[in-house]
């Protein structure tokens, strides 16, 4: 089952982070709106590829980087949250995945959707990850991107183009999602333009 974004505070009220049309569209698992994106995704093909490219990451370390400028690397985008048993699950076999794809040009990035980057500190320090995290919040590239739910994870080929989206809590979904990716790291490297192959 996908489990809708909430927030992390004890006794708040487990709120979406949008409109109560985001937040039936959570409870109900559907399919996105008419003219939204497929698989959790809200956003229009366009505004997807403009908040990919521009919009700011943050690590835990507070090194800032845009998805942009990954380009040229095979790049799993995975937004999660400390308090999804759901994506608690995954953070393991991405970090096997992101060690595998390392060495050959992929990477993998853990995007935090919590509030509060001390819940995220606490987390991967507990858990001792070892894969890059960035800690965006909910009013980040999720909301950019009008993520109906986590976990959601993104395959980015060389270009930056979305390859493959993985929605929800399924196994399948991630192993697919890794399948995708092991693809894109095997086929040829970006070409600089005006060079010929």
């Amino acid at each position: 089952m996908k489990e809708p974004r909430r927030s992390n505070q004890p006794h708040a009220r487990r709120a979406p982070l949008g409109v109560a049309a985001w937040a039936l569209a959570a409870a109900l698992v559907a399919p996105a709106a008419a003219g939204a994106g497929p698989n959790g995704i809200g956003a229009s093909d366009a505004a997807v590829r403009k908040a990919l490219d521009g919009h700011t990451l943050r690590t835990l370390d507070g090194r800032s980087f845009t998805l942009g400028s990954l380009q040229g690397d095979v790049v799993v985008v995975n937004f999660w949250a400390t308090w999804c048993r759901s994506c608690q699950r995954e953070l393991p076999a991405l970090a096997a995945l992101n060690a595998e794809l390392a060495a050959r040009g992929g990477r993998v990035l853990a995007v935090s959707i919590d509030q509060d980057p001390r819940n995220v500190q606490r987390f991967v320090r507990e858990h001792r990850l070892t894969l890059p995290i960035a800690q965006d919040g909910p009013d980040g590239l999720a909301r950019e991107l009008d993520l109906r739910y986590v976990p959601l994870t993104l395959v980015l080929d060389r270009r930056g183009a979305v390859a493959y989206i993985a929605g929800g809590a399924a196994p399948e979904g991630l192993e697919r999602a890794g399948a995708r990716a092991r693809e894109l790291v095997a086929s040829a490297p970006l070409q600089a333009e005006g060079s010929t192959p």
